[in-house]
């Protein structure tokens, strides 16, 4: 009997890169005995892909397409909706993607197969970032090192993996995103949680997918707020899983080394800017990065969420 295996895409008012992500899942290799399908999650409060657009969609693909909405605008609830959209059609595996990415057309066999190979319930791939204009110089863009396959890891993002559905189903471990993590760290914190529930998680280092990164999203203002969100959602993120107390002791030393450090980076850099442009630029921003990190920090400490996601960037 086939074996089954759902891809699940969560998206909201970006039709144009959707389509993209949806062409590409369209023109994978079909694992021998799987069959493969496709949910949509639009999370937004009127979706787009609804009545005549939806059958329009449905029939420009070979791979079956299902839509479904998610008024609620948050990360961590369009992930579950999509997580239980996927499992109504009984799948053995659920793969996930994001709506800015494109699979290289031997994506999944190469999940699927590096799963059989090593014994594993999770796996992970890298993702090949296409930037729309480039970072700026000072930028120390988020590269992971190339990895053995089948090496074990113990977290992994959202953006290039494949699950059983073990994993997501209530008479398995029944895991779901954390509701609370509505501005960051949600993909995180369930694979950490997958981990430690006893899931045998691996990298597959050549299962790509492609990301488009638009320009917007390298812009000066948006790269300082990503770094504030990430340090604000992962210190909540400890909050909630060791309490506040403990979660204290930790960043309040943390964040003050930061922001001590970054103000010195900052100052320095500056003075420096009109001797070594260059030189002094890296080391001015390198020091804003240090504040928006400790001051994020604190500010997830206190449980005050980060607005980083209310900006769309993309089409």
């Amino acid at each position: 009997m086939a074996q089954k295996l759902v891809i699940a895409v969560c998206t909201a008012q970006r039709p144009n890169m959707l389509k993209a992500c949806l062409n590409s899942l369209d023109k994978l290799i079909r694992p021998e005995g799987t069959e493969l399908c496709v949910v949509v999650v639009e999370n937004d409060a009127v979706p787009f892909f609804t009545g005549e657009a939806a059958t329009e969609a449905k029939a420009a693909f070979g791979i079956p397409v299902f839509f479904t909405h998610e008024p609620r605008r948050g990360i961590p609830f369009a992930r579950n909706t999509a997580l239980e959209a996927a499992l109504e059609h009984g799948p053995d595996w659920v793969a996930l993607i994001d709506d800015d990415e494109r699979a290289e057309p031997d994506w999944i066999k190469k999940l699927l197969s590096a799963c059989k190979t090593f014994d594993a319930e999770v796996a992970n791939g890298p993702v090949r970032r296409i930037y729309e204009k480039p970072a700026p110089h000072w930028w120390k863009s988020q590269l992971l090192k190339p990895r053995p396959t089948g090496t074990e890891i113990t977290e992994a993002p959202t953006n290039n993996v494949l699950i059983n559905a073990r994993i997501l189903r209530k008479d398995g471990l029944g895991l779901r995103f954390d509701e609370r993590l509505t501005f960051g760290s949600e993909d995180i914190d369930f694979f950490r949680r997958t981990h430690a529930a006893g899931a045998r998680m691996i990298w597959v280092d050549d299962a790509f997918v492609e990301e488009d990164i638009p320009a917007s999203r390298v812009t000066t203002k948006r790269l300082l707020s990503r770094m504030h969100m990430a340090a604000t959602s992962g210190a909540f993120n400890i909050v909630l899983r060791e309490g506040r107390g403990k979660a204290a002791l930790h960043f309040i030393p943390k964040s003050a080394r930061r922001m001590f450090f970054g103000l010195l980076a900052t100052v320095t850099g500056f003075l420096m800017k009109p001797l070594a442009k260059q030189r002094g630029e890296k080391l001015y921003y390198y020091g804003l990065i240090r504040l928006m990190k400790g001051s994020g920090n604190l500010r997830g400490l206190f449980g005050r969420a980060h607005n980083y996601y209310d900006v769309i960037d993309g089409n």
